[in-house]
């Protein structure tokens, strides 16, 4: 029980750091299309994630490119959380049957890329909901240089936030029949999924809202 419960734990945190970094290499990537940025791959992923950017991304360039070099490079991030989201059922091949049962590999791998899609849904919603609510950071950027309003944008954020999260439910029921123990049912990790991806959407968010 003890190795499972740290097998889980260590997934959870490099699940986040597999959602932070790419979303900083959206940045850097789009950065470097538009011919503002020297390479595409380098960052400022800080190790806490806490203060982490896109690396040495000339906006003064950007400025000078137009509100739409700009505001695709702040919503560049954003949009690989996004893809991530969506290729992980792909990559975990959440359609297998015996993905929870009998194959302890598949089991394993399709937890770990359920809990990625978590933690991309946490970063991708902390910004597109939270940080537009209380507005800061990338969507700052992206409001300003879209011209549409910021509640518009909350309001099409959240919506999408709630279609998605009904879609995981399924998985996430999968996911928890799949650790159910006596000591842990399954209503129990259902429950700890939500607390995951809330306490990481928050605390990005109230991070950028504090560091910003």
């Amino acid at each position: 029980m003890l190795i499972r419960y740290m097998s889980l734990a260590l997934i959870a945190v490099g699940a986040l750091y597999l959602a932070v970094w790419p979303h900083e290499v959206g940045h850097s990537l789009v950065a470097f299309l538009c011919g503002c940025k020297a390479n595409w791959w380098q960052t400022d992923t800080s190790l806490l994630l806490f203060g982490s950017q896109g690396g040495a991304i000339d906006y003064g360039c950007l400025g000078r490119s137009g509100r739409t070099a700009l505001g695709m490079t702040e919503f560049g991030g954003i949009a690989v959380n996004l893809l991530l989201l969506a290729l992980a059922p792909l990559v975990g091949r959440w359609w297998r049957k015996n993905s929870t049962a009998g194959d302890s590999r598949w089991r394993w791998w399709f937890l770990a890329t359920f809990i990625w899609a978590l933690a991309n849904y946490a970063e991708a919603f902390s910004y597109l909901v939270l940080n537009t609510l209380w507005l800061k950071s990338d969507m700052r950027t992206v409001v300003a240089a879209s011209g549409i309003n910021r509640w518009i944008w909350f309001g099409a954020g959240t919506l999408v936030a709630t279609l998605v999260a009904r879609w995981m439910l399924g998985p996430a029921r999968r996911a928890a029949d799949a650790l159910a123990t006596r000591r842990g049912p399954s209503e129990a990790w259902l429950r700890r999924f939500v607390v995951y991806a809330a306490s990481a959407s928050i605390a990005m968010a109230a991070g950028r809202i504090i560091m910003t």
